[in-house]
C-alpha cells in the first residue's frame, strides 16, 4: 500500500513546522489493524498550526500583524489533491487556529470560503476556543505606527480627505478629485519582506501519493481592516492535483492574487515544464508598476520539487524528505531581477 517516498516543501527557514508536517508523514497509527501513515492533509494542517504559534515567526499567527485599528486577523487556506476540495477563512478574528479551522470549512461545509466575524462564529461552532490575536507588542507596533503618522498605508493619496500620505484618519471620501487622478500606488514607503508580511505555504506529498497544500498568514502590517489577500483563495495562495502536484505563493498578495499563480505553476507542470521552470514562468506573468515581491514553490506527484521568486532580497525554501537525511534542509533561492 506505502509506494510513494513522502516529501514536505514550504516558504521560507520555517523549519519546526516542517518537521512537524514530517512527523505527520512517517508515524504510523493502527487503523482498522492496519498501520497507516499519516496523511498529505494532516501535515499541512500540522505544519502551518506549528508555524501559527511559533512567536518567533513574526508574519504567521497571533499578535504579530495589526491592521489600521490595531487588531489582527488570520487568514488561511487548506486544499485536498485528491478530492479538490478546499476550506479557507479570510480575515478571521479571535481565532488562533485558522488552519484547522479552514480545513473545518473543507470537511464540514459545502462552502469554500468563510470571511470576517462570521467565521469565528463558526469556527466557535466547530469546538474552536475564542483568544485574543492582539498582544502587548502588536499594540506596541501599532502605536508606534500611529505615532508615525501612520506610516506606510495602504490608502491612495487623493482618494481621502485628509492625505493618507501625511497623516492619520479617520478618513472621508475624497469627492473632488476624479478617481483618474488618484496615485496608482499605494504609500511609496510601502514594503513587503520577510520581517513584516508573510506566509507560510506548505506542499505535502504523502506514502499514498496524495498531495495537500496549506497556506497561512496574518497579513500585511498595517492593512485596511477587511482586507483579505491572496493567501485563502484556492489557486492564487495555493493549489493541488494529484494528477500534477502542487504550488504555494508568498509575495505582496494584493499584487499576486490577480494573476492565480499557484493555479497557473500547476498548469505549467501538466503541460511538461519542471516545477522551477514553472514558478518562473508563472511569475513572470505578473504585470505591475513598480516594485514588487512574490516568491512560488512547487513540487510535483513525483516529489521534485523547485522554486523561484521575485524582488526579495532573500528567499529560502524547507524541504524535508528520505533524500534530506534525519534533518529539514533550507535552501536558497536566487530571486529573478527582472520579468523579462
Amino acid at each position: 500500500m506505502q509506494t510513494t517516498p513522502p516529501v514536505v516543501v514550504n516558504t521560507w527557514p520555517f523549519s519546526n513546522a516542517t518537521d512537524a508536517a514530517w512527523e505527520v508523514l512517517i508515524t504510523k497509527a493502527l487503523v482498522d489493524g492496519v498501520h497507516l501513515s499519516g496523511t498529505a492533509v494532516s501535515a499541512v494542517v500540522a505544519g502551518c498550526s506549528v508555524a501559527e504559534e511559533d512567536r518567533n515567526i513574526k508574519s504567521v499567527g497571533y499578535g504579530t500583524c495589526p491592521d489600521e485599528e490595531g487588531h489582527t486577523t488570520l487568514d488561511a487556506l487548506v486544499m485536498d489533491g485528491r478530492t479538490m476540495e478546499a476550506g479557507a477563512v479570510g480575515a478571521m478574528p479571535d481565532i488562533h487556529e485558522a488552519t484547522q479551522v479552514a480545513r473545518e470549512v473543507m470537511l464540514s461545509t459545502r462552502h469554500t470560503l468563510l470571511v470576517g466575524p462570521h467565521a469565528t462564529e463558526f469556527a466557535k461552532s466547530r469546538g474552536f476556543a475564542v483568544r485574543s490575536l492582539d498582544t502587548p507588542e502588536s499594540h506596541e507596533l501599532w502605536q508606534k505606527w500611529r505615532d508615525n503618522k501612520c506610516q506606510p498605508n495602504f490608502r491612495k493619496s487623493g482618494a481621502w480627505i485628509p492625505d493618507p500620505s501625511t497623516c492619520c484618519g479617520p478618513y472621508r471620501p475624497n469627492f473632488e478629485m476624479n478617481s483618474t487622478s488618484y496615485s496608482s500606488q499605494s504609500c511609496p514607503k510601502t514594503t513587503v519582506q520577510e520581517d513584516n508580511h508573510d506566509t507560510i505555504g506548505m506542499i505535502a506529498l504523502d506514502a499514498y501519493g496524495s498531495m495537500a497544500v496549506g497556506v497561512s498568514t496574518s497579513g500585511l502590517r498595517h492593512k485596511i481592516p477587511g482586507r483579505v489577500g491572496d493567501t485563502p483563495v484556492p489557486g492564487a495562495g495555493g493549489y493541488v492535483d494529484n494528477e500534477v502536484g502542487g504550488a504555494v505563493g508568498t509575495g505582496d498578495g494584493d499584487v499576486l492574487m490577480r494573476f492565480l499563480l499557484s493555479f497557473q505553476a500547476v498548469q505549467l507542470m501538466r503541460s511538461g515544464l519542471g516545477p522551477t521552470a514553472a514558478c518562473e514562468k508563472s511569475l513572470q506573468t505578473v504585470r505591475q508598476a513598480g516594485t514588487w515581491r512574490g516568491g512560488l514553490v512547487a513540487l510535483t506527484k513525483t516529489g521534485e520539487y523547485g522554486a523561484a521568486c521575485h524582488g526579495f532580497e532573500k528567499f529560502e525554501i524547507c524541504v524535508r524528505s528520505d533524500s534530506t537525511g534525519n534533518a529539514t534542509k533550507i535552501i536558497p533561492i536566487p530571486c529573478m531581477l527582472s520579468m523579462s
